[in-house]
């Protein structure tokens, strides 16, 4: 019988050539602890975990990541936690803390396929999500930084960012239901 939830810390040290064995750690976690479903969510897990460890390369400079692994019954969640800048909207009169008064969507990116937007949860939170558009034959000239977010979106049950303005720590946390 498991006691729940079942945690583990990792920390990755923002660079390239670690994400592979980082990625190894991550699906050994997975396999030692659900492995009735490993096959189903290991490779929602290494998408989820490589997107977030590129992210963490490309905005919190060579410092140190933490990524916490926590399952549950229901749910299996991922957390990365770095230092840094707050998450970039990039949209006019989007700016921290966040106003929420706002109650439309957030626009974080698009393209001919798909778009990314975020509810504002809190003054420092986002709730991000992914809209699929149909195929019109666009050619794609650019494809934003935010591009992985929606890969995040689409391999995962949720995910949602939180910024702490007193300690600068960026933390996104994303879940894959496992019922």
């Amino acid at each position: 019988m498991n006691d729940w939830p079942i945690k583990q810390l990792l920390v990755f040290h923002n660079r390239v050539e670690k994400i592979y064995p980082f990625l190894q750690d991550v699906v050994a976690f997975i396999e030692r602890h659900l492995p009735q479903k490993a096959d189903q969510i290991s490779f929602s897990a290494r998408v989820i975990v490589t997107e977030l460890l590129t992210n963490s390369i490309k905005h919190a400079g060579k410092g140190e990541t933490g990524i916490e692994l926590s399952i549950s019954p229901d749910v299996f969640i991922i957390k990365k936690i770095d230092q840094g800048e707050p998450f970039d909207l990039k949209q006019e009169g989007a700016t921290w803390p966040l106003d929420n008064d706002i109650k439309t969507p957030v626009k974080i990116y698009s393209d001919a396929l798909n778009g990314l937007y975020a509810n504002i949860i809190s003054p420092y939170s986002l709730s991000f999500y992914a809209e699929s558009y149909p195929n019109n034959n666009d050619t794609f000239e650019d494809i934003s930084e935010h591009y992985g977010l929606v890969i995040i979106c689409r391999a995962s049950s949720s995910f949602v960012y939180l910024y702490n303005p007193r300690s600068r720590q960026n933390i996104f946390t994303v879940t894959i239901n496992l019922v």
